[in-house]
């Protein structure tokens, strides 16, 4: 069993695609309440009439577990070892996605779809679909009111990094998950060379921020999008272009180190991207906090490095005593 979680976690960034097989899964993270119905998707194409589609739970700090696995005629075969595999079900119309009703605290894990490549002899899995599961109460979910910082022009030329900003508040339940995307001429992918920083302020109102550090040509140069999930927002995510606009000609003055400001029509739920001074920014200090983190991971890694490689040196040392 640890051999197959260590399989798995290698496999979560690699494309699940082999001989045109494909298996896709989207979204990355759901968040529910208590009680209530959720589906885990997975898109599967060109898969051989023979084979079969296998669906795993993966709990924090246990090994994988299969729920379940789904033949292409739509029969399904229950894992008799998972004490959950009943609370599954399986979707005519959508052969390969879960169903999951009453959706309980207990049911919270990271689910992967996979199939076996006979051609290569391995399993292959999806990314992976996290599910939270929040405490539902009598109160309805109320969407986040989302706002977007831009990087200060006052620190433009200070720092070889720059910061955007993403606040999410006024939301029930307060579980909010954040994703960072480049957006390349409405091309969209991850953010793979920048920093994430999350924090969770509660007072006055709970708000919850996500910092991507990003070198500072990218941050000039790139637009990005931010996007909040939510068991509150209409399908579950909501969008912020994190979009430098540029200015036109005015006869008017302006203040100075202003950005132009970027306000959509008003909507629930609501979004707002602000660009200009980092005053603007709530507190400070999250800058502080963002780059202390970042030299703490540094850190952490530089001691991990030292400590292999001293203890690989004290047993060429052994080895050569020993000869």
């Amino acid at each position: 069993m640890m051999f197959l979680y260590i399989y798995i976690v290698i496999l979560l960034e690699m494309p699940a695609a082999v001989l045109g097989v494909t298996v896709n899964q989207t979204p990355k993270v759901l968040i529910k309440g208590e009680g209530k119905t959720v589906y885990l998707p997975c898109k599967v194409t060109d898969l051989g009439s023979s084979d079969y589609i296998h669906w795993y739970q993966m709990k924090d700090g246990e090994a994988p577990s299969r729920l379940l696995y789904i033949s292409q005629s739509g029969s399904v075969a229950r894992d008799t070892n998972n004490p959950q595999a009943n609370d599954f079900t399986v979707e005519t119309s959508k052969l390969y996605d879960l169903k999951l009703r009453n959706t309980q605290k207990s049911h919270a894990a990271v689910y992967f779809c996979a199939y076996w490549d006979s051609t290569h002899n391995k399993k292959v899995f999806g990314s992976g679909t996290r599910l939270y599961v929040t405490d539902q109460g009598k109160d309805k979910p109320k969407p986040p009111t989302l706002t977007g910082y831009l990087p200060s022009k006052k620190d433009e030329g200070k720092s070889a990094k720059q910061t955007l900003v993403c606040h999410a508040s006024g939301m029930f339940p307060e579980l909010v998950k954040f994703e960072w995307k480049i957006n390349n001429a409405g091309t969209l992918t991850d953010v793979s060379d920048g920093d994430v920083v999350e924090q969770k302020n509660e007072s006055p109102v709970v708000t919850v921020t996500s910092m991507l550090i990003v070198d500072k040509n990218k941050a000039q140069n790139d637009n990005y999008q931010c996007t909040v999930i939510h068991e509150g927002n209409p399908d579950g995510t909501q969008t912020l272009e994190m979009k430098k606009e540029k200015s036109k000609p005015s006869m008017e003055p302006k203040a100075a180190d202003q950005d132009p400001v970027t306000c959509p029509p008003t909507e629930v739920p609501t979004t707002d991207q602000i660009s200009g001074d980092s005053e603007q920014i709530p507190s400070m200090f999250l800058f502080v906090y963002a780059y202390g983190v970042l030299l703490m991971k540094n850190g952490l890694f530089f001691c991990v490095v030292s400590i292999f490689l001293l203890k690989r040196k004290a047993e060429r040392k052994d080895k050569s005593s020993e000869t």
